[in-house]
């Protein structure tokens, strides 16, 4: 959603935070979810009074599950990216604060840092680490946060950089 109005300030710093943490949050959820899943269809699969057509479609359900909310993550990542790449160009900032905002970044990077560890120090749990191995993606982009955060910055310092150089 874009709010248009006559002050428009951009606060990159937080909606970075934000997105960073919001997607570790879906990422865990989305494995442990998996997790209780995998627990559930393995009672259905057990179950003698439950007919053929109800064990087929749970475990069809639990054979899509892991890479639907995979592709999920996935597609929040990339989203997320293009929105703030896009989100450059209908900012009103002066040039003076992007000095100030790459100062800020730093921020970012280092919770981004912390985020990365906390992933990998859950993802390697006992209980978890099985599940996690079915989340390539998800595991992958936050395992390289840091990496991938990176990445989205320099795309947004150039949309940024070309934003100036034409004077949108």
């Amino acid at each position: 959603m874009v709010y248009r109005s006559s002050n428009k300030k951009g606060n990159a710093v937080t909606d970075s935070l934000t997105v960073m943490i919001v997607l570790f949050i879906f990422g865990i959820m989305s494995i442990t979810a998996y997790m209780t899943f995998d627990s559930i269809n393995t009672d259905i699969q057990a179950a003698p009074d439950l007919d053929s057509n109800t064990k087929t479609t749970s475990q069809n359900l639990y054979n899509n599950f892991a890479p639907t909310l995979d592709a999920a993550f996935l597609m929040a990542f990339v989203l997320f990216t293009i929105f703030a790449i896009v989100s450059v160009f209908f900012l009103d900032t002066h040039p003076v604060y992007f000095i100030l905002a790459v100062i800020l970044l730093f921020a970012v990077f280092i919770v981004g840092g912390f985020l990365a560890n906390a992933w990998d120090d859950v993802m390697s749990e006992d209980t978890l680490a099985p599940y996690a191995n079915d989340f390539r993606a998800s595991s992958f982009i936050m395992g390289h946060l840091l990496e991938s955060l990176g990445g989205v910055v320099v795309l947004i310092l150039i949309a940024l950089f070309a934003k100036f150089r034409s004077g949108v």
